[in-house]
């Protein structure tokens, strides 16, 4: 009959090696740890479940304990007093005041009096204001000094000489001036051509865009104009020397031409 090996697998793997500390003693242990782990958690695992139910019990035990020694509870309590029929209700509160009332003036509608009973005096006052109306506007020519009425009007010029002008003041460059029609060029094709592209700005590959801002008068005429952008001098050069040859048609404000500030672009590209 074979016999049967028995063989610890500790012993094994610590044949050859160190066994008075160390890994081995830990290994030796591992057993009894984790008995004495699980007997731990499931004395606390208990204590969770079933700890509730036994201070629950507890209380009621402690409850039963101070009925017999005789605690009173609100059942017990004698009645209240009797409340004194015959004692006066509080009074109650006062009424509040009435609000003041304002003070009204009747409205009394004057009645007609008969002719005979009208006041002498009220027909003096009337007398009186037709006596100075009659003086201001007279039906009979009189004699007395000359005045002249129309002294204070200014006159516009003299009748030989040519009429006196009035100037109009230029808008600011700068204001918003609400128009139904701003001024358009008319000849901006010819005025391209007369600006061409700077041999220049050609050589050096200079491209972008010029905006001038134009003053147009009543008569669609260039009256002045500022660079508002210039992407480079010898551009804006090329524009302002001929932009003062456009022709624009004028502004329209009310059915009526008048001056106007107009922005207007020139773009230079190179084609590659």
């Amino acid at each position: 009959m074979s016999e049967i090996i028995k063989a610890d697998l500790t012993e094994m793997v610590f044949e050859d090696r160190e066994r008075s500390y160390g890994a081995y003693q830990l290994r030796k242990m591992y057993g009894l740890h984790l008995l004495i782990a699980t007997v731990i958690t499931i004395a606390l695992l208990m204590a969770v479940m079933f700890g509730p139910q036994i201070a629950l019990s507890g209380a009621g035990e402690e409850q039963n304990h101070l009925k017999e020694t005789g605690s009173i509870t609100l059942a017990d309590l004698p009645p209240p007093p009797p409340v004194d029929e015959n004692e006066a209700p509080p009074p109650p509160p006062p009424p509040k005041a009435p609000p003041p009332k304002l003070k009204q003036i009747a409205f009394k509608i004057p009645e007609p009096k008969p002719r005979d009973e009208i006041v002498e005096e009220e027909k003096i006052e009337e007398n009186r204001m037709l006596d100075t109306v009659k003086a201001i506007i007279s039906t009979k020519s009189v004699d007395g000094e000359e005045t002249d009425i129309f002294n204070s009007i200014p006159s516009e010029g003299d009748g030989d000489g040519p009429p006196a002008v009035i100037a109009e003041e230029e808008p600011n460059v700068d204001d918003f001036v609400f128009v139904s029609e701003e001024p358009k060029p008319l000849n901006m094709d010819e005025v391209q051509l007369l600006i061409g592209y700077p041999d220049v700005a050609r050589d050096a590959n200079i491209e972008g865009q010029v905006v001038v801002r134009v003053l147009v008068d009543e008569h669609g005429n260039y009256r002045k104009h500022k660079m508002v952008k210039k992407i480079h001098p010898i551009l804006a050069e090329a524009v302002e020397n001929n932009i003062h040859k456009l022709k624009f048609s004028p502004a329209i404000q009310g059915g009526k031409p008048i001056k106007f500030w107009v922005n207007i672009p020139f773009r230079f590209k190179l084609m590659h």
